[in-house]
């Protein structure tokens, strides 16, 4: 394809090179950067609660509070940064300059979370574990949010997308096992490792170093195939007024409004079936901490495993479709064994019942798996519409919309799980009963299954209801971009007249 420009920060849409078919190097070399997210966010979510509160002494609530500053300011600064990548423009593309910035602030915030200081007293560490928090959040956005729109970037080919999307899923999940498995099984191993503090900063360096690797050798491969990505977009204004014309132009595409509230609904579910899951297990199922780590561990190991089915489906089925199956599984997984115990349908206890609710657990992994794959490659072709409606790239700001009702979603899961157990009237005195084996009233563990189980599965429902109303398919898409090459060429032969 003829080429404008050798700089790629001036290239324009129409000289992108898509002439040849992404290899397996490039692929793997892209989801490498995943390990970021991968061992980032899992690390924080199993850790760094009980680091904080058990290990450094800060007060619950005050951990608590500076946590979630951290995932507020970021998920407001999240439109932000996608819209600046959109519209950046450097000899080394739009993108990179972001991943290559946030790479080092993440690895040094990070290990700066996990060796807290011992002498700033209560107040002094709330606040260095917020500022902690609010720049490692906001560094982790700067790699991914770019990171995630170079996905969408490196082909135009409906199908191909789907297997990058697919490595870069079975990336971040390598990601989060290593995360887990350096973490009990290394580094705060036995009985006292996750009390015994001098455990975490070489846990944190050790993984720090890991994801730095998987997140140079990404941004390296971005920068060798940088000329099959999009020129910046062409926008006027204030920086301001392009965040908010690009946000309102989002949300006027019907693809990106019913992806947006549907991975809201989603998430929401995810969130609050995560919150109670703990409380269930133990109170519901009546799970030892063995049995509970076995089913936990088999979800884990089902979204790791749904990687690799993606693909075939999506050969074989529309996106739309991979996603509302995934969905439905997942949905099945979510309510179905709480609706059997209900109906006196599942009669093991013990170890039985663990092993059918790590079974249940690994399917329902397994979809949910597949059904991000479909959403992350159906959010691409949804910023291949919206240039042929409006004119502009936007993959940075829909991504940022992913992350954003990701992040949002998740703390209202959280939110309305900690609303339940106080309306259930869950006791907040558990030591004084017996901890895990105190005995509670019938009707509050009834009540507890019903929210954890049906009631989260009822959101989902929502999700895979709204999705119903998604009409971006296949064929569409292929018109889609007939017409974006058919205008790119004349962009091309435009510039070259002039």
């Amino acid at each position: 394809m003829m080429r404008i420009a050798e700089d790629p920060g001036t290239l324009t849409l129409a000289t992108r090179d898509q002439s040849a078919r992404l290899t397996l190097p490039i692929k793997l070399g892209y989801a490498a950067g995943q390990f970021i997210d991968g061992i980032v966010n899992n690390a924080l979510s199993v850790f760094l609660l009980f680091y904080v509160t058990a290990v450094c002494g800060l007060p619950g609530g005050l951990a608590g509070v500076a946590l979630s500053l951290g995932i507020i300011v970021d998920a407001v600064m999240d439109p932000a940064i996608g819209a600046w990548s959109d519209g950046s423009r450097s000899r080394l593309g739009r993108r990179l300059p972001f991943m290559l910035a946030g790479l080092l602030p993440i690895a040094v915030t990070f290990v700066l979370i996990f060796t807290l200081p011992t002498d700033l007293g209560q107040w002094g560490l709330f606040v260095w574990l917020a500022l902690l928090s609010i720049t490692l959040r906001i560094s982790t956005s700067l790699f991914i949010l770019p990171y995630q729109a170079v996905g969408a970037e490196l082909s135009d080919d409906y199908a191909e997308r789907s297997s990058v999307m697919a490595w870069r899923w079975g990336m971040g999940m390598v990601g989060a096992a290593l995360a887990v498995s350096l973490g009990f099984g290394v580094f705060l191993a036995g009985t006292q490792g996750l009390s015994r503090r001098a455990g975490y900063a070489p846990f944190a360096l050790a993984l720090a170093a890991i994801f730095l690797l998987g997140g140079f050798i990404s941004a390296r491969t971005t920068y060798l195939a940088r000329r099959r990505l999009h020129a910046p977009s062409q926008d006027s204004g204030s920086f301001g007024a392009r965040v908010l014309r690009g946000v309102l132009e989002a949300f006027h595409s019907h693809s990106f409004r019913i992806l947006f509230i549907g991975a809201l609904l989603f998430f929401v579910a995810l969130g609050t079936n995560g919150s109670l899951a703990l409380h269930a297990n133990t109170f519901f199922w009546h799970l030892t901490s063995a049995q509970t780590q076995l089913v936990t561990l088999a979800l884990f190991v089902g979204l790791l495993a749904g990687a690799p089915l993606a693909g075939p489906f999506l050969a074989r089925m529309e996106k739309a479709t991979v996603l509302i199956v995934g969905m439905v599984g997942l949905l099945v997984a979510q309510g179905g064994p709480v609706l059997l115990r209900f109906f006196h349908g599942l009669p093991w206890t013990g170890q039985h019942l663990a092993w059918f609710l790590a079974g249940v657990m690994f399917v329902g992994g397994a979809l949910m798996a597949t059904a991000a794959i479909a959403f992350s490659s159906m959010m691409a072709d949804a910023a291949d519409e919206h240039e042929h409606l409006f004119g502009m790239r936007r993959e940075g700001l829909f991504f940022a919309a992913w992350a954003f009702a990701s992040k949002t979603a998740t703390g209202a899961g959280a939110l309305i799980a900690g609303m339940v157990l106080q309306l259930i009237g869950f006791p907040t005195d558990l030591a004084e009963r017996g901890g895990t084996t105190a005995v509670l009233p019938e009707h509050l563990v009834n009540l507890l299954g019903l929210f954890y189980g049906p009631g989260a599965a009822l959101l989902t429902l929502g999700a895979v209801l709204t999705t119903l109303l998604y009409r971006l398919d296949s064929r569409t898409h292929a018109a889609i971009m007939v017409d974006l090459f058919d205008r790119r060429h004349a962009t091309a032969n435009a510039s070259l007249i002039a």
